[in-house]
């Protein structure tokens, strides 16, 4: 897996990190990496995925459509008489089709192995999926989710009134506000997913990731003034020409790969999301909510972002919220140790295909069994 260069442009925005590729194109991003080193093959995104075949479940290839696109994708059902509850999976930025960097597997096998079925889809131009993804907006994507939700409601094998999300992420973000603009969602569990308005998230990355890697304070504070400076352009203060000039002063500095170069494409499609901001989404949530947080992601830190959403379901007045920071874990929800981009790297390269999930303990369980609490009638 090839590390990260500067090849490759890459900021937050709203939740993990949107890319655009140059000339390496077999480059991969600090998060692309951290997920990769969870899943155990390690697919390209965009190939044409092959049909899993789990014991335990079934696996149907469906569409379905969200305005003008059409959205493919696979549909993983226990291998059990139904209905049965279901879960939409809505990923993180960036590229990503229905296997997530090899995330996805693991969670629709452990999913439906435990009575539910689960969506997971390629975006927008990725895979069999039309559209542009770099095109959405953080409603455009809440509206594809809430047409995935339309979708399993319409399926004989699932129960109409438990279908629900999970969200990483960015994905997090974005199953937030389609939690809050439809009652159809029966449920929601949000994993690390970012809830600080989109503008301040890529300074609050990149402070705690040189922190974790043991940069000095000098190179901290010089990279964190740099990010600020290139948002304040991207919202408006200036052009992508008046960053190309920055970029030529700071290139060389040894904290640079982990800003990130910001290409013309990602410059202006972030230009689109920057001002969004999750808090009042949460205001307006009344279904059940598991919020999950790794207690050392240095992408999007739990101290930051569980606050929100706590003041948020206190005004919804929402009763039944469940919030965990699972010790130890990072943004991937794998056990690390301080958190950073560097260890990251070093864990994925030591990963080899066929190797399981390197999740932390219990957290594919705390998932299900909150699940089964809130969506499965006891005899």
């Amino acid at each position: 897996m090839a590390a990260i260069t500067r090849g490759l442009a890459s900021l937050i925005v709203g939740g993990f990190i949107l890319t655009h590729h140059e000339v390496q194109s077999q480059a991969r991003t600090i998060d692309e990496i951290g997920l990769a080193a969870i899943g155990a093959d390690d697919p390209r995104e965009g190939r044409d995925p092959a049909r899993p075949m789990d014991a335990g479940t079934r696996t149907e290839e469906v569409q379905f459509r969200c305005g003008d696109d059409t959205l493919s994708g696979f549909l993983v059902l226990p291998d059990t008489p139904g209905p049965h509850p279901a879960i939409a999976l809505v990923f993180g930025s960036g590229r990503s089709d229905r296997n997530y960097h090899g995330v996805a597997p693991h969670l629709w096998r452990h999913f439906a192995r435990h009575g539910f079925a689960c969506l997971a889809w390629d975006k927008p131009g990725i895979g069999k999926s039309t559209g542009d993804f770099n095109a959405q907006t953080f409603r455009d994507r809440a509206d594809e989710t809430l047409a995935a939700v339309r979708f399993l409601q319409g399926r004989a094998e699932v129960r109409k009134d438990r279908v629900g999300l999970w969200g990483h992420s960015q994905g997090g973000t974005v199953a937030v506000l389609a939690s809050s603009l439809s009652g159809d969602v029966a449920f929601l569990i949000e994993v690390g997913g970012s809830q600080v308005i989109a503008w301040r998230q890529d300074s609050l990355r990149v402070e705690a990731e040189l922190r974790a890697d043991g940069f000095a304070e000098d190179d901290i504070r010089e990279a964190v003034a740099f990010t600020k400076m290139r948002m304040d352009l991207i919202r408006g203060k200036g052009e992508f020409e008046d960053l190309e000039k920055s970029h030529a002063a700071v290139e060389k500095r040894p904290w640079f790969e982990y800003a990130g170069r910001c290409d013309r494409a990602l410059f202006y499609s972030a230009r689109k999301m920057v001002e969004f901001d999750p808090g009042p989404s949460w205001e307006r949530v009344k279904c059940p909510v598991l919020a999950i947080y790794g207690e050392k992601d240095t992408s999007l830190p739990p101290e930051q972002n569980l606050p929100i959403i706590r003041r948020g379901l206190a005004k919804a007045g929402n009763k039944d919220v469940t919030i965990k920071v699972v010790p130890g874990a990072d943004h991937g929800l794998k056990v690390t140790r301080p958190g950073g981009p560097k260890e990251v790297r070093e864990r994925s390269k030591a990963r080899k295909p066929g190797d399981g999930p390197d999740f932390a303990p219990g957290y594919l369980d705390l998932m299900t069994d909150w699940l089964t609490e809130r969506c499965v009638e006891r005899p």
